[in-house]
């Protein structure tokens, strides 16, 4: 069961309709969070996230079915659940290899709404958004699209700017409204930043606008995936600290600063799982 704290009842005190006004704990559920996943390509992002399933499965946690929403071919590699659309059914296809339904790369605004209504509704969670930087592409050319403009500089006043923000928000909001976690797979980069004395690194994910600061807010847990040396080999680590120019401070105060995720996505998946609940 997840952990949490019981809450209590502020003698006396009442809202409006008459609603008693509480303590309210924190919420540690895994399946009511929103999380960005963070880090360099082929850091191991992608697979961690398609191994909750299973992990989730094998500790005795029901409820954890994860589903992706591809916005880019990077998933290729792994076995998902996600967006998916028909195909030949021919043997040999290197796009379906025979099952007849190949992956689906979201890529319109009316792709994006028709496949986020339906998973809203549907019984898995979390949402993987692979990858957001990709789904801020998708909506900004969209939005570009619709208003007859090369790029969003072009608009007088940011109008695309806003339409931009909305229309990610919107979809966003799609999810959480129905109960959902959202696992946002981002690219990283680091970027050179003037300072007193010098220039610093900072990381930050290639999101323009308001939507950037958007997703960095609603996180409940900015989670960074990278690799740190160890003797004569690699150890594969989450941290959870914050890094430079991402703010990515424990919310729940659940994590250790560094998380090991051992030598496959499912002990990756099954580390991160035991820091949401008592297994």
């Amino acid at each position: 069961m997840p952990k949490a704290k019981g809450s209590k009842t502020v003698v006396g005190e009442a809202g409006p309709g008459g609603v008693s006004i509480v303590d309210m704990p924190p919420s540690f559920d895994f399946l009511r969070s929103i999380q960005v996943w963070q880090g360099k390509p082929k850091m191991g992002k992608t697979s961690t996230a398609a191994a909750l399933g299973p992990a989730a499965k094998k500790l005795g946690l029901d409820g954890i079915d994860p589903f992706f929403m591809l916005f880019e071919p990077g998933s290729g590699g792994v076995n998902i659940k996600g967006t998916s659309e028909k195909c030949c059914s021919k043997r040999g296809c290197p796009d379906c290899e025979g099952v007849g339904t190949k992956r689906k790369i979201l890529s319109t605004l009316d792709e994006i709404d028709e496949w986020f209504k339906w998973v809203a509704a549907s019984k898995y969670n979390p949402i993987v958004i692979d990858t957001g930087d990709a789904m801020y592409q998708a909506v900004a050319d969209s939005v570009c699209v619709r208003l007859g403009i090369p790029n969003p500089t072009a608009s007088d006043h940011g109008i695309a700017w806003v339409n931009i923000f909305d229309e990610f928000r919107g979809s966003v909001g799609t999810l959480t409204g129905a109960g959902k976690s959202l696992i946002f797979i981002m690219h990283v980069y680091m970027q050179e930043k003037r300072v007193t004395g010098g220039t610093i690194n900072t990381a930050t994910f290639n999101i323009s606008g308001k939507s950037r600061q958007f997703i960095a807010s609603q996180a409940n847990q900015i989670f960074h995936f990278d690799v740190v040396p160890n003797g004569k080999s690699d150890k594969f680590v989450i941290r959870t600290k914050p890094s430079a120019g991402i703010e990515a401070g424990d919310h729940w105060g659940i994590c250790p600063e560094e998380i090991d995720r051992g030598d496959s996505p499912e002990e990756a998946a099954t580390a991160l799982l035991k820091c949401f609940y008592e297994v």
